[in-house]
């Protein structure tokens, strides 16, 4: 493949571009002449191994029409105006797939709003619920935004590629922040309730929080299943199964005193040491609070190769740093038990490999229509991820476990269940509630469901039959559960050698840690994320948002169209490997280069920014109402200045940027005293007619109701068989104008397809359905509620 990346940043476009790269396409880089380079450690991650070229888009535009001519796929971050003016999305042939990476989108009222990663998290929704309450709000460091848009960028350019589709697909950051919520927003919209920040505390977890012991912090995310081998753990098994603490709803009644007990007890232990023993004598949920430094030493991400040698120029010397490699690898004849070569050169085409796109006639919105997925996923990144794939077009085949669990699997989570504060269900409990579950009807839109008991031998028989005729299968289970199932990679490949099998695992398939236990809350620790975020470098903090899930789903989707692209030219199947760990670690790439290069960790700057100043989130008018500002030029100090009537703006000393970053404090404080007597998003507006970058800090109810995402027509309407119409977050993709909501589907009820799929897809006749109905194979409705049935009849 050939890539032409069009821009000036290194952003959305640049990391695009870079997943293109680390998967063997050509890219080149057209970047304005005289451009101030990047940051070292920035300039190496998103453009290592790019050719890259100096051309002024007006005065060159002969010599970027020819490169187009010849690529694939072209994206740009260039603002809206400018794509319009310099004809960005006419580039190339009638093949080629054009990209446009945008802030806020092509059009509506915050289309020319200038933006930077912290103003858009606060327009997303996502500052509000960062920080300890009574506190200023905090903005997460890093590229998060970028790179989350780039993901979403490579991943619908590549299936239109696939598809052999030209198409202009626009990206909106602002719209990808919006649909990587989890249950922010079906609290608000089905239960009434404002999620809100609570420190390192999860809202509705005890204990699910980071934990300071004698050399560093550690944190634990113990659900209810968990917490009998973690009071053990503590030295507490009187608690474990007994008394108020026993249960979480107790737990979180005394939120205080369980941290104290649990500080207490594992205080003197290195933090370290109290991961390795969490996960491998009691098998919980933990991590530990990582520097960068530590995670380039990690024993487990060196036995899975992921650093990659790399040499490059350091003051006039060369020298040899590491690099985040891929967060999934694809191998063709499954994972040896040893850490060794995983990605070899492939066999020659023995047929002709399964088409993709194989339906030519479909919507450009639907570019995987025709590829079959069987989606085994539960709790969040996994049904993210084959949520993508359903929104573009794939026939997603969500294969449930008969007893209402959220994957066909061994027992996890089970996501249909109701009562769960997180994410309430309807008030209507008399009537399926299996079925009404908010945050699964969330995440399970354009996907069918077959409820079926794979631990059964007639069961795994069924799955088997189903395995044939698709192309995809992915689940994110512990590393050894399939296997215990008896449906591993090697067994799925002897029925079906074309199939495509993604493990997301916590820690991937091999390596010491293949079998420890991940949750976001508790992986998100280990990625260096916070080494990165907090108030101080005193006061390490955690999103919140169980972070790693929403890299990871976005992963997973970018990895089955990598995959689906691979067996394109190859005609076989693959193993792809997917770590949750790896993904997160992935998203802070230039901070550990930037680490090897200075060779120091990072300090931890709050809301503040190494270069920009001032660079904040600041109080306005209102109980607990604030403003993300970035100023990133002189002139946009002298304007903020001007809109707030700062006498700072007399101070000439002051209208150079490393001065204001010197005298931070100072600074902060004055715009603070200006802005909290302003309404947030009049201030917003006012600034942004300025030109300033700012974003109001918005709560669920306000970016769910955002007019510029209501002008865009983001938000989708569906109807679901027992629930009825329900608005839901929509698409941040944009196919030649159309996202493609008229064909999408709610989330299936339990089962509902049952009949339909085995009949359709392997044959069976009415009969042997019914049979498989009788031995309790295949389900419509949870064993318990089977249980309930047969109790009340007799």
């Amino acid at each position: 493949m050939r890539v032409l990346e069009v821009s000036a940043g290194d952003g959305a476009a640049a990391y695009c571009a870079k997943l293109f790269r680390r998967w063997g396409a050509e890219v080149t880089r057209v970047e304005p002449p005289g451009r101030a380079p990047a940051a070292k450690g920035l300039d190496i991650y998103l453009h290592g191994g790019k050719r890259r070229l100096s051309i002024d888009l007006r005065a060159g535009r002969g010599e970027v029409e020819a490169l187009a001519a010849q690529a694939d796929v072209v994206v740009t971050d260039y603002a809206p105006g400018l794509v319009d003016e310099l004809g960005l999305l006419e580039l190339g042939g009638p093949a080629t797939v054009r990209v446009s990476i945008t802030p806020f989108g092509l059009s509506g009222p915050y289309r020319d709003y200038a933006a930077t990663p912290s103003t858009l998290l606060a327009l997303g929704g996502y500052t509000f619920l960062m920080g300890d309450p009574g506190r200023a709000p905090l903005t997460m460091p890093g590229n998060y935004v970028y790179y989350q848009a780039g993901t979403y960028a490579h991943t619908a350019a590549l299936a239109a590629h696939l598809a052999g589709a030209g198409t202009r697909i626009e990206v909106s950051m602002l719209e990808c922040l919006a649909s990587l919520h989890q249950f922010t927003d079906t609290m608000w919209l089905f239960g009434g309730q404002v999620r809100s920040r609570h420190g390192n505390r999860w809202e509705n977890l005890c204990p699910t929080t980071l934990l300071p012991c004698h050399d560093g912090w550690y944190g634990v995310n113990i659900l209810q299943n968990f917490w009998f081998p973690f009071a053990h753990m503590i030295g507490r098994p009187d608690i474990a199964s007994e008394g108020e603490l026993s249960t979480n709803l107790g737990r979180m009644d005394h939120q205080d005193e369980v941290e104290e007990m649990i500080t207490k007890a594992l205080w003197d232990l290195p933090r370290k040491v109290i991961f390795k023993e969490g996960q491998e004598t009691w098998r919980v949920p933990v991590g530990y609070a990582a520097t960068l430094h530590d995670l380039l030493e990690d024993p487990h991400l060196n036995a899975r190769g992921f650093w990659r040698p790399i040499d490059v120029e350091d003051g006039g010397t060369r020298r040899t740093v590491l690099t985040p490699g891929s967060p999934f690898r694809l191998v063709d004849e499954g994972l040896p038990h040893e850490p060794g070569p995983l990605d070899g050169p492939g066999a020659p085409a023995a047929s002709p490999p399964a088409a993709v796109g194989r339906a030519p006639a479909a919507a450009k919105a639907r570019p995987l229509a025709g590829v079959r997925v069987l989606d085994l996923t539960r709790i969040w990144s996994g049904p993210l991820a084959t949520r993508i794939l359903g929104d573009l077009g794939a026939e997603v085949i969500k294969v449930e476990s008969h007893d209402g669990r959220g994957g066909g699997g061994p027992a996890g989570v089970p996501t249909r269940a109701t009562g769960n504060a997180s994410a309430p269900a309807l008030d209507q409990p008399a009537a399926r509630p299996w079925n009404r579950q908010p945050l699964f009807n969330k995440l399970n839109r354009n996907k069918k469901s077959i409820a079926i008991d794979l631990k059964a031998p007639r069961g795994r028989e069924v799955f088997l039959e189903l395995v044939k005729v698709s192309d995809v299968v992915i689940e994110n289970f512990s590393a050894r559960a399939m296997r215990g199932l008896g449906l591993s990679y090697e067994e799925m490949r002897a029925v079906n050698p074309q199939v495509i099998y993604v493990a997301m695992q916590a820690f991937g398939q091999i390596g010491p840690y293949r079998d420890y236990v991940g949750l976001g809350p508790s992986i998100e620790p280990i990625t260096g994320m916070t080494a990165l975020m907090g108030y101080s470098d005193d006061e390490p903090r955690v999103t919140s948002k169980a972070l790693t899930d929403a890299i990871a789903g976005t992963a997973g989707a970018a990895a089955v169209v990598t995959a689906l692209r691979r067996r394109q030219e190859r005609g076989i199947g693959c193993l792809v490997d997917l770590s949750q760990h790896e993904t997160g670690i992935a998203y802070l790439g230039e901070h550990f280069l930037e680490a090897q290069l200075s060779g120091q960790e990072p300090h931890r700057l709050g809301n503040a920014h190494a270069v920009f100043a001032p660079h904040g989130v600041y109080r306005c008018r209102g109980d607990d109402e604030w403003i993300a500002i970035a100023v990133q030029s002189d002139a946009d100090w002298l304007a903020l200045c001007t809109e707030l009537s700062l006498s700072l703006a007399d101070d000439a000393s002051l209208r150079d940027a490393g001065a204001r970053r010197a005298r931070r404090a100072e600074v902060d404080a004055a715009v603070e005293r200006a802005t909290r007597r302003r309404d947030k998003r009049e201030l917003e507006r006012a600034l942004q007619a300025h030109g300033v970058a700012a974003g109001a800090v918005l709560s669920a109810p306000e970016y769910l109701a955002d007019p510029h995402l209501e002008a865009r027509g983001y938000f989708v309407e569906l109807v679901h068989r027992e629930t009825g119409a329900a608005r839901w977050d929509g698409s941040p993709l944009l196919f030649d104008g159309a996202r493609g909501y008229e064909d999408w589907q709610a989330a299936p009820c339990l089962g509902e397809d049952n009949r339909r799929l085995l009949r359709e897809l392997i044959g069976l006749g009415e009969a042997e359905v019914d049979a498989l109905y009788a031995d309790g194979v295949l389900a419509e409705e949870p064993a318990s509620a089977r249980s309930a049935a047969l109790r009340t009849e007799r």
